[in-house]
């Protein structure tokens, strides 16, 4: 019943949220460039998005920069395709981090018009496995505790 009633949230927004955009004007804007970003986490750790959608305004392509080493972060969840506003929060121990997990994507109508989209989520990555463990959309505003654990607003544990 919780996964329906998710379902159900995510597809009022996306409802509610698209803006109607001429499709001509998606297409001459829709370009993704190689645009390397790398955002520090610590002395040993960083977050790579490889490619930028100037259309969008998001990153892609996420990778884990561990000691110069570039993996990719593992396809798992519905994190595939999604992008990023550059946020993260690095958990005390350095075994996690949150990232945002944005999707935003055109829904084709008609010849004409185009629909955008949009829904905030995030991840949590496991740093270690270099794999999505959760995903998020309503405890993203949280924050990590002494214990590495991901606190909701509320105070309640979303992820041990």
């Amino acid at each position: 019943m919780k996964k329906i009633t998710s379902i159900v949230m995510i597809l009022i927004i996306c409802i509610t949220c698209g803006n109607t955009v001429h499709r001509q004007s998606h297409y001459v804007q829709n370009k993704t460039i190689k645009k390397d970003t790398i955002i520090a986490l610590n002395d040993t750790l960083s977050l790579y998005y490889a490619s930028y959608n100037s259309d969008t305004k998001l990153w892609y392509n996420l990778y884990i920069i561990k000691k110069k080493k570039r993996i990719k972060v593992g396809k798992g969840n519905e994190y595939n395709g999604t992008g990023s506003e550059l946020f993260s929060r690095l958990s005390p121990n350095a075994n996690y981090v949150v990232v945002d997990a944005v999707i935003k994507d055109y829904v084709h109508e008609s010849d004409k018009d185009s629909t955008l989209h949009e829904n905030y989520t995030c991840a949590i990555i496991d740093l270690k496995k270099v794999k999505i463990v959760k995903q998020m959309q309503q405890d993203c505003d949280g924050s990590w505790n002494k214990k590495s654990q991901w606190i909701s607003a509320g105070g309640k544990v979303v992820f041990k």
